[in-house]
């Protein structure tokens, strides 16, 4: 008996540690997605419609058909969905995720996300698209979407989008690799982070399998129309080796064309729209230039990102 009482007390000790512990990006508590979902009666006209619906792990594919590997990818725990009607009939879904940290949060965040889309003051970062916004917070996406592009659904968008915000004590930071790209003439709402082949592919589909042993990536849009891709492999440094072996790859694909080793470390293909691709090597890292751009400034935007890698 006192044996069992003191197990008892053990894991009392551990739940209130659990309870009482931050709730930061990295941690391991699972968060109340709930209490970030407004009441009726909290966002104007807004109520809520039904109650709301909750999909751990697995479950995801049962609500996302088709799309929940993305998710996964990036690393997903839980989502809850709120749908809200107001009085003239207008219908509005709020969706709250839980991922594994920020840097989870902010690579599906940027998946979703597209260079057109309007910035918004909310969360991290937040975008509006058409008839749906998203913004995420610490390890958090949110996704409202609405069913039409009426100007009352996308005010509706925005109120609830800020009565979510609201509620979210929350803080995260954006994944070190952002601070890799040059930052001169870069399009903020074209970066896109990446965590495995998957998020790669859907940003521009270099193989369908992973030549680079992506770990993780980050790419930007420049104004003057060229694409900077940064890509951590997983094994380590890359290696003149492992670099060969790319090159091999891309020299014999069908998919690219007019080949030229430029240097030991440095070769360019054009892909079937005649776009050119440079790429080269630096530790452990692919990087990689793309579009109409001279090989001089292509070494230049290198010899950038390894300055920032340094910092």
């Amino acid at each position: 008996m006192i044996r069992n009482h003191r197990v008892l007390t053990v894991f009392l000790i551990s739940s209130m540690f659990l309870l009482f512990a931050p709730s930061g990006a990295h941690s391991s508590v699972p968060l109340d997605l709930y209490k970030f979902l407004p009441l009726s009666g909290e966002v104007g006209e807004w109520e809520r419609n039904d109650q709301p619906q909750d999909y751990r792990g697995e479950d995801l594919y049962e609500y996302i058909n088709g799309g929940a590997e993305i998710y996964h990818e990036y690393g997903f725990n839980r989502v809850i969905v709120q749908d809200f009607r107001n009085k003239s009939g207008k219908s509005i879904s709020v969706e709250i995720f839980e991922m594994e940290d920020s840097e989870s949060a902010y690579g599906i965040y940027t998946f979703k996300t597209h260079l057109e889309d309007k910035k918004l003051s909310l969360g991290s970062d937040a975008q509006l698209s058409d008839y749906y916004l998203n913004f995420w917070k610490a390890n958090v996406l949110v996704t409202i979407t609405g069913f039409d592009e009426d100007e009352e659904t996308i005010e509706g968008l925005q109120e609830l989008a800020r009565a979510v915000e609201a509620k979210m004590k929350l803080n995260g930071e954006k994944p070190h690799l952002v601070s890799v790209l040059p930052k001169k003439e870069l399009i903020t709402t074209s970066i896109k982070y990446f965590e495995g082949n998957l998020g790669l592919y859907n940003s521009y589909s270099f193989f369908a399998r992973d030549i680079f042993s992506l770990e993780k990536g980050i790419k930007g849009d420049y104004e003057s129309g060229y694409s900077v891709y940064f890509i951590q492999s997983k094994n380590g440094e890359v290696g003149q080796k492992r670099f060969d072996e790319i090159k091999r790859d891309f020299e014999g694909s069908p998919r690219y064309k007019n080949f030229n080793s430029l240097e030991k470390e440095l070769f360019m293909v054009e892909d079937r729209k005649s776009k050119r691709i440079f790429i080269s090597y630096f530790k452990d890292s692919i990087l990689i230039v793309m579009g109409a751009i001279p090989s001089h400034q292509v070494k230049e935007i290198f010899s950038s990102i390894q300055e920032n890698i340094g910092k």
